[in-house]
């Protein structure tokens, strides 16, 4: 049986382009995210992950219910644009709640822990066969909805 594991991924537009990062242990072209670590909120993991291995603060541009409920025990976070399930070769199956984000301060520096490069990519750029399908669809409808 292959580990599960719940993380939180970023698609992050500027200027009618999406960021993406060339991963450096899977060797393909991802939006920044990552493992959403015990304690945390998915919104509190992106907002982490993408701080991380892009440089980057980002606002979540999605529906958040306000006000707050009163009950509080009862917090209403950012809906992600999807949830999806991918396995990835020697990773496991990975929950993956989806975001769409723009930046809206910090400085671009990619992790040379995690990435091997990081790329403002285009409608036209995203043609391209080094993005997976997965990628470059979820990608346009980013660039679409953020436009």
């Amino acid at each position: 049986m292959m580990p599960a594991h719940f993380v939180a991924t970023g698609y992050v537009v500027k200027g009618g382009k999406t960021l993406l990062l060339l991963h450096k242990k899977l060797g393909f072209w991802l939006p920044p995210g990552g493992h959403i670590e015990e304690g945390e909120t998915p919104v509190e993991a992106l907002l982490r992950e993408v701080r991380e291995e892009t440089g980057l603060k980002v606002k979540i541009i999605s529906p958040l219910i306000s006000p707050a409920p009163k009950e509080k025990d009862v917090f209403f976070l950012h809906a992600p644009n999807h949830f999806q399930m991918e396995t990835l070769p020697g990773h496991g199956i990975h929950f993956d709640l989806v975001y769409f984000c723009k930046p809206i301060g910090g400085r671009e520096k990619f992790s040379v822990k995690e990435s091997c490069g990081m790329k403002w990519f285009s409608p036209k750029d995203l043609a391209s066969r080094e993005i997976r399908d997965e990628v470059r669809r979820v990608a346009l409808k980013a660039l679409k909805h953020l436009q």
